[in-house]
């Protein structure tokens, strides 16, 4: 029989996507709130890698990556889900978001999205919560894309980003890994 092992705790990222800054300030005061202070927040860029959002949200979306400082049980990743849904919920127009919330965990071994909709290659978590393994940490290349990661996740710049945010926290990470120090 295998020994069960507590894991490691994650770094809680949140990729918010928008078009319009009031709203992404209010949502990102609601974060914080939630989740706490932030260490990190990338630049912005216009979301160019597909048109799924153009009906519901429009046309120029915004895109920013949000790393809170303190780390979570990997666990609570399903109940942050839940979460960034009911905020997302408070800025609907028309039955249409204004804001899209998509949190992630970022562990030494991989980074992944959750999201409500079920795919051949997610898994169920709970509360109608699915883990999409998303990116997989490789010595050497850092975090690489899989067959089915998004396009936004796959540029290099994301990927340089998230790879940045493993260093940040490499050490937090390692203090907090059940294999300690062996962890390369």
């Amino acid at each position: 029989m295998s020994k069960v092992l507590k894991q490691s705790k994650a770094v809680l990222v949140a990729a918010l996507m928008y078009n319009d800054a009031n709203v992404y300030n209010l949502a990102l005061e609601k974060l914080i709130n939630n989740f706490g202070e932030i260490e990190v927040i990338s630049n912005e860029y216009l979301f160019s890698h597909s048109i799924y959002y153009k009906d519901e949200m429009g046309d120029s979306l915004n895109k920013r990556f949000v790393v809170f400082k303190n780390m979570i049980e990997r666990d609570y990743i399903s109940k942050v889900k839940n979460i960034t849904d009911s905020i997302e919920k408070e800025y609907l127009s028309n039955n249409n978001r204004k804001i899209n919330i998509d949190p992630a965990i970022l562990t030494l071994e991989n980074f992944i999205l959750v999201t409500n909709k079920n795919f051949t290659h997610r898994i169920y978590l709970k509360d109608g919560v699915f883990a999409d393994l998303t990116l997989i940490y490789k010595k050497k290349k850092g975090y690489t894309e899989l067959p089915w990661t998004y396009a936004d996740y796959s540029s290099d710049n994301t990927k340089k980003f998230l790879n940045k945010i493993r260093e940040l926290f490499y050490k937090r990470l390692i203090e907090s890994s059940p294999f300690g120090s062996n962890w390369k």
